[in-house]
């Protein structure tokens, strides 16, 4: 009898080449609490029997709003995904639950073995967070996050000896795998209304670099006039294409009408953020890409791999101390405000090896596996687990 294997999805962008390799072996299902998810899984050609919806019990819900709503409370819906989960893990008994984020499973006790591929590598703290240690095993990239984490807890090297384990990133398998499909210029720059003869300039930040839930940092003054002077300069002195790529968590920001104006430019795009979680469409812009600005984003680490040009904007208010990729470990050029930035392109211009040796020395560094054939080193892992 095969033994059960759960997938808590944040998202089916990664973990589904990780799924698909292991189901030759296992039992599995994806487990998933966002809603919008099953229609993503539904088009992979995922099985309905494959999916388990963490629902949750309306009527309770619907009593929890109304007391809420009296008393002014927020709904702790992490805490009720956590119940979900308890009754699935009970009612089922998996061998083993594999998630691509860290909070939800690792302040609850399951029965079973709970193991961590964390969905990114960021130059956050993910893989440095305490909640490693809520964990049986946590999936590395490689020797970097080994030592990373071992030194910054060294009174726990015995216990990470046994918890840490190296593998494939299932960050870089879409690039892996997908090669030659997403690596298709000319339909993809079709489908943006753009010019494939230009280069393209990609904007991708994260949702908790910057204060108040910004896309740039606090000094570049208002978001959209920022926004608008980088279109400027990066489509008409420059005459490159711009994509403007939010993160998922800024999906209701990017509904506002303000912003919509920056459509006014030529060869500017924004890709239309899904509401709480990211799909493979909206990573493709990175492999038809020319240079990507970024900030403490696994953005970074996915151009690198990928070895794109990049720029990084300096976070707000950042503890450089505790995060996963160290400060100085950035191959790139370093934006300090938005007057640096047609500098910066012109650099990258009259240089274009600029950096090309820091990013191989980063790539080899943090990627011990980097072959789509290491994939299947995985089941072997597994199978020692259970």
């Amino acid at each position: 009898m095969k033994k059960k294997i759960f997938f808590l999805a944040e998202s089916v962008v990664d973990l589904r080449f990780i799924y698909n390799e292991l189901n030759n072996y296992f039992d599995l299902k994806w487990v998933f609490y966002r809603k919008k998810l099953k229609k993503e899984f539904l088009s992979l050609g995922y099985k309905p029997k494959d999916l388990i919806y963490l629902r949750s019990n309306f009527f309770t819900l619907l009593i929890k709003k109304t007391l809420n709503f009296i008393t002014s409370k927020k709904i702790d819906l992490e805490k009720e995904i956590q119940r979900n989960i308890l009754e699935i893990d009970k009612k089922f008994n998996p061998d083993l639950w594999i998630t691509d984020t860290g909070n939800i499973l690792s302040s609850i006790k399951l029965k079973s073995i709970k193991a961590t591929f964390k969905h990114s590598i960021p130059y956050k703290k993910y893989f440095l967070a305490k909640n490693i240690f809520d964990y049986d095993y946590v999936f590395i990239p490689g020797n970097y996050h080994l030592n990373r984490i071992k030194n910054y807890y060294n009174k726990n090297h015995k216990e990470l000896e046994k918890k840490l384990i190296i593998t494939i990133s299932p960050k870089i398998l879409p690039y892996l795998i997908l090669k030659k499909e997403i690596k298709d210029k000319q339909n993809y720059y079709k489908k943006l209304n753009l010019d494939k003869s230009k280069r393209t300039v990609v904007l991708a930040t994260t949702h908790n670099s910057f204060n108040d839930n910004r896309i740039l940092p606090e000094n570049y003054g208002p978001e959209f006039i920022a926004l608008e002077k980088m279109c400027e300069i990066i489509t008409k002195k420059f005459d490159y294409n711009f994509v403007i790529k939010p993160h998922h968590y800024h999906f209701k920001k990017f509904k506002d009408t303000e912003f919509s104006k920056l459509y006014k430019f030529e060869n500017v795009k924004i890709l239309k953020p899904n509401n709480e979680f990211d799909s493979l469409d909206s990573e493709m812009v990175f492999f038809n890409s020319d240079i990507i600005i970024t900030d403490t984003s696994g953005v970074g680490t996915t151009c690198c791999f990928l070895d794109k040009k990049i720029i990084y904007l300096e976070p707000d208010n950042y503890n450089w101390e505790d995060s996963d990729i160290e400060k100085d470990f950035r191959p790139g050029l370093i934006l300090q405000n938005i007057n640096d930035l047609s500098p910066s392109l012109r650099k990258y211009e009259d240089y274009p090896n600029l950096f090309s040796k820091e990013r191989l020395e980063f790539r080899n560094k943090i990627f011990q596996f980097q072959n789509s054939k290491d994939l299947n080193k995985i089941a072997g892992v597994i199978d020692k687990i259970l």
